[in-house]
């Protein structure tokens, strides 16, 4: 399954960082106001993640207007240095996803392997097999590694240039 981990090294001080990543982070919003932000009515100012920081750890992920179900988890934490402190951040499924797509891709990869391997006649089964099995996993390639990209570029932006 998809897992992005990177580390952003500053010069900054650990509180400068943490003040930086609050700045970048608002509260998940209740149900009635997430539909009221469906429909447009969301400041553009908005802070682009949704999560907590709490002390020198954060659990955040980006506030997007669309669905996507592979947009990644983030969580980090903030870790002081000689010369600074360095951010330290893993991206992830969320869980119910990636038990999902682990489901779904090891039941179509068994049974694409089953069927290649006691094939006798007809091809079609295996290649439709096959061709669900590759799907699934550019699926969740194609729709979780850019959104991780955005991530980090807007955290790293963030801490480097503040709000």
């Amino acid at each position: 399954m998809p897992f992005y981990r990177f580390q952003i090294e500053s010069p900054l001080t650990t509180d400068t960082i943490l003040v930086r990543i609050r700045a970048l982070v608002r509260e998940s919003p209740g149900f009635w106001q997430s539909v009221r932000e469906s429909f447009g009515r969301r400041s553009a100012s908005s802070p682009p993640f949704i999560g907590r920081v709490e002390g020198t750890h954060f659990r955040i992920r980006r506030d997007i207007s669309y669905r996507n179900s592979f947009l990644p988890q983030v969580h980090g934490s903030v870790v002081p240095n000689p010369v600074g402190a360095n951010v330290k951040v893993t991206m992830y499924l969320h869980p119910f996803v990636a038990a999902f797509m682990l489901l779904w891709l090891g039941t179509v990869g068994v049974g694409a392997f089953v069927v290649i391997t006691n094939q006798r006649e007809s091809t079609v089964p295996a290649l439709v097999l096959t061709a669900m099995f590759l799907f699934g996993v550019a699926l969740v390639v194609g729709c979780f590694y850019p959104e991780a990209y955005k991530a980090r570029r807007l955290l790293d932006q963030g801490i480097r240039d503040g709000v």
